[in-house]
C-alpha cells in the first residue's frame, strides 16, 4: 500500500516538472513570434487576463503589424514613393 502511495507521489511531481518545462518553452515560442511581428514580447502576458485574451488574439490577428509598417516604409523609399528622411534636400 505503502509502495503504490509513493509511486504516485513520484507520478505527480514527474507530471508537474513535465508540465512546467512545456509551459516555459511554450512562452518561450509566443513571445518568439510576438516579436517577430514587431511587438514587444510582454503583450504574451494577455494570454493570461479572461476575456481580454480573446479580444487581442482578433487585435493581434487584424491589425497592421508594426513589421509590416516598416516593411512598407522600406519599399516605398526604395521604389521612390517616400522621401529618405536622411537626406536633407529641399524638393
Amino acid at each position: 500500500m505503502q509502495d503504490q502511495g509513493q509511486f504516485f507521489q513520484i507520478q505527480l511531481i514527474v507530471s508537474v516538472v513535465i508540465s512546467a518545462v512545456l509551459t516555459v518553452l511554450f512562452i518561450w515560442a509566443y513571445v518568439r513570434i510576438i516579436q517577430k511581428a514587431g511587438y514587444s514580447g510582454w503583450n504574451v502576458l494577455w494570454a493570461l487576463v479572461p476575456i481580454v485574451n480573446i479580444i487581442m488574439v482578433f487585435v493581434f490577428a487584424f491589425a497592421e503589424w508594426p513589421i509590416t509598417r516598416r516593411i512598407k516604409e522600406l519599399e516605398g523609399r526604395v521604389f521612390g514613393d517616400l522621401p529618405d528622411p536622411k537626406l536633407n534636400r529641399p524638393m
